[in-house]
C-alpha cells in the first residue's frame, strides 16, 4: 500500500462475491501455469541449464518422430523446420538474456521470448513468413512441456503457502481444482464470463472473483498489495487506508443473519432450495446450510484431474453412492457427463466447441464409456433418491436413444445379479430448439431443469466467456425471458416437475423473477443458500408476478437501464 499515490480503479465483471486486500500473485497460463516471479542470482545458471536440457530433449523427440513414424512430406518439412528453430541462436540467446538480465525463471523467459519472436513474424507482410508465427508458438509449447511436465500446475497451485490474489489472463477449470483454497483469497482474470465454469467453481469455493478485466496483468506489479471488491467487480491499485479499514477482507457468503430463515414466502408458498455440487465431499456442508437436495451434480468434475476415470465404472459408482448416502434420501439429480465447451476437452479438434460434439451428443457417439456411467448410476440408485439428467438435449430421439441404452444396462446387471432400481430421467433445457419444442418431449421425461448459462448463450449468440461483448450476455433480453416463460408454463400445465439450475438461480437480482414465472424449485451455489432463502421469506408470490410483468414490459422495449434501476429500487440487492 502506498499512501502517496492516488488510488486507481479498474472495472471488470463481478463473478463471485466478496472483498479482499492482499498480495497479488501474477501467473501466465499458456499450456501450464507459469509464475511471473523473479529468481535469485544464484539460480540463473541452473535455470539456463534446465532450458538447455529441454531444448536437447525436444530435439531428440522431433528426430524420433521423423525416424520412427515416417510422416508425409509436408509434416516432415514442418518438423525439420522446428528442429532448425531449436538450433537458432535468436531463441537461445533471447531466453538466456531474460534469465540473466531480468531474473526470470526459464519457463517465463521462454514464454516471453517466443511471444516476441512470433509477434515479429506476424508483422511481416509476406503470408508465408507471417504464418510461421504459429510454428514458433508450437515449438515453444513443446519446449515448455519438457521444462514443466504434466504435474506442474498441481505443484504450483496446491503448494501455495501465503494468502494471495491470483492475477491471470485466464484460469482453466482443471487448474481451479488444484487451487489451495486456504491461501487463494481472490481471483482476477482478463478473460472469462461470470457464468463460465471457472467462475462457477470460484463461487462454490467462496473465492471473490472478477473476470473480463482487460490487460490487468500489465497494470499490477508482482507482489503488489491490491484491494478487490468482487461485489462491484473492481480492482483498486494503491487503495486508501480508509478503504481497507472500512472493508478489510470479507465474504458475503459468511452468515450475517441473526436468525434462521425458511424458504417460505409471506403468503405461505414453499420454495425448494437445492444445491449445485461439483464435489462428492460437499454434501455435509450443503445439508448444514439448509439444502433440500441436490439439484445438479456435475458428474464431469470426476474427470477433471484424471480423464481415464471416464472408463472406470467402479470409481464412478463409489462417488455416486457416497453422494446418495450422504444426502440421506433427499432427491439427488446427477447430470451425465457434460464434456465439451468450457468444461472439459472432448479430445476432438473443433472450430467452435460450444456448438460442437458435447453433452449428450458426445455420450451417444461414445457408447462404451456412456454405458459405464449409466451402469454406475443404476448400481448406486439403491442407496438413495436418484434422478438422472441429460445435458445439451436438442431432440426427443436423444432421450429415447439414451433410454434404450439404459434398458441394455439393466439387462446386463440382471444377468450379473447386481442390484439396481429405476430412476427418474429428465432433461436440461439449454438449447433454444429444445425450449421451443418442449411439448415434443412429453410424456417421455420425468422432470425438466432449465440450464440458464448455455440457454442464454445460445439465445443471444454470445460466448459467455468473451469479455468484449459481455454486455450482450443479458438475462433480461426479451427473447430469453420468453423462452423461460414458454418452458415453465408448459411444465406447469402438464404437471411436470421443473427447476432451474443455472447461475441465474444463484443471482439474488433474478430470484423474484423466477418465482414470478412460477418456478418453485431453485438449485443454487452452496454459499448462497442462506441469502436466497432470506429473500424468499420476505416476499409474497403476487409481488413477484407483478414485478415480472413490469420487467418483461421494460425488456420488450429494451429499456435495460431503467430495468436495472427498477430492480435496485425494489431492494432486491442488499
Amino acid at each position: 500500500m502506498n499512501n502517496t499515490l492516488t488510488q486507481l480503479i479498474f472495472k471488470g465483471v463481478a463473478a463471485s462475491y466478496g472483498k479482499f486486500y492482499g498480495k497479488a500473485l501474477k501467473i501466465i497460463s499458456s499450456e501450464h501455469i507459469i509464475l511471473d516471479t523473479k529468481i535469485l542470482s544464484s539460480y540463473k545458471q541452473i535455470e539456463l541449464d534446465k532450458f538447455t536440457n529441454a531444448i536437447a530433449i525436444t530435439k531428440i523427440e522431433l528426430e524420433s518422430i521423423i525416424f520412427k513414424k515416417n510422416p508425409h512430406l509436408d509434416l516432415k518439412e514442418i518438423l525439420n523446420a522446428q528442429i532448425m528453430m531449436l538450433d537458432d541462436p535468436i531463441l537461445y540467446d533471447g531466453v538466456k538474456k531474460r534469465i540473466f538480465e531480468k531474473n526470470e525463471n526459464s519457463a517465463l523467459a521462454l514464454f516471453h521470448t517466443i511471444e516476441e519472436i512470433s509477434n515479429e513474424f506476424e508483422l511481416i507482410e509476406d503470408d508465408y513468413f507471417r504464418e510461421r508465427a504459429v510454428d514458433i508458438r508450437d515449438i515453444g509449447k513443446r519446449i515448455e512441456n519438457k521444462l514443466l511436465g504434466k504435474k506442474n500446475d498441481f505443484e504450483i497451485l496446491s503448494t501455495l503457502n501465503e494468502e494471495v490474489i491470483l492475477l491471470a489472463h485466464e484460469i482453466t477449470p482443471s487448474q481451479m481444482i488444484h487451487l489451495n483454497k486456504k491461501f487463494v483469497k481472490g481471483i482476477v482474470t482478463e478473460m472469462g464470463g461470470k457464468t463460465g465454469h471457472m467462475a462457477i467453481l470460484a463461487k462454490n469455493y467462496s473465492i471473490p472473483t472478477i473476470v473480463g478485466l482487460s490487460k490487468i496483468t500489465n497494470k499490477i506489479e508482482e507482489d503488489e498489495f491490491i484491494f478487490i471488491d468482487a461485489d462491484e467487480g473492481i480492482v483498486v491499485k494503491y487503495p486508501s487506508i480508509n478503504l481497507i479499514k472500512q472493508h478489510g477482507s470479507s465474504s458475503k457468503y459468511k452468515s450475517k443473519y441473526d436468525k434462521k430463515y425458511l424458504p417460505i414466502t409471506k403468503d405461505g408458498t414453499k420454495i425448494f432450495i437445492k444445491v449445485n455440487l461439483d464435489s462428492e465431499n460437499d454434501c455435509e456442508t450443503a445439508l448444514s446450510l439448509g439444502a433440500m437436495g441436490v439439484g445438479l451434480y456435475r458428474s464431469e468434475s470426476i474427470l477433471i484431474e484424471d480423464y481415464t476415470k471416464i472408463n472406470n465404472e467402479e470409481y464412478q459408482f463409489e462417488v455416486y453412492k457416497k453422494i446418495l448416502k450422504d444426502m440421506i434420501d433427499l432427491p439427488v439429480i446427477i447430470r451425465t457427463f457434460d464434456i465439451g465447451g468450457d468444461k472439459l476437452d472432448n479430445k476432438q479438434i473443433e472450430d467452435n466447441p460450444f456448438l460442437g460434439n458435447r453433452g449428450i451428443r458426445l455420450a451417444l457417439s461414445n457408447k462404451y464409456w456412456f454405458k459405464k456411467q449409466l451402469r454406475a448410476l443404476l448400481r448406486a440408485s439403491i442407496f438413495g433418491n436418484l434422478q438422472v439428467m441429460l445435458p445439451m438435449i436438442l431432440t426427443l430421439n436423444e432421450v429415447l436413444e439414451t433410454k434404450k441404452i439404459i434398458e441394455e444396462c439393466k439387462e446386463e446387471l440382471k444377468n450379473e445379479n447386481i442390484p439396481f432400481k429405476d430412476f427418474l430421467i429428465g432433461i436440461m433445457v439449454e438449447t433454444p430448439g429444445a425450449a421451443l419444442a418442449i411439448e415434443s418431449f412429453y410424456p417421455h421425461i420425468d422432470f425438466i431443469s432449465i440450464g440458464t448459462n448455455d440457454l442464454l448463450q445460445y439465445t443471444t449468440a454470445v460466448d459467455r466467456n468473451n469479455p468484449y461483448i459481455s454486455n450482450l450476455y443479458n438475462p433480461y433480453h426479451y427473447g430469453f425471458l420468453k423462452l423461460i416463460e414458454t418452458v415453465t408454463n408448459f411444465a406447469i400445465k402438464k404437471n411436470i416437475p421443473i427447476s432451474i439450475c443455472g447461475e441465474l438461480a444463484s443471482d439474488v437480482n433474478f430470484t423474484l423473477l423466477l418465482l414470478g414465472f412460477g418456478l418453485r424449485e431453485l438449485s443454487v451455489s452452496p454459499p448462497l443458500i442462506e441469502k436466497i432463502t432470506r429473500i424468499i421469506s420476505q416476499i409474497e408470490i403476487i409481488q413477484t408476478e407483478k414485478l415480472l410483468k413490469k420487467v418483461i414490459n421494460l425488456s420488450k422495449k429494451e429499456k435495460f437501464s431503467d430495468l436495472e434501476a427498477f430492480l435496485f429500487n425494489k431492494h432486491i440487492r442488499e
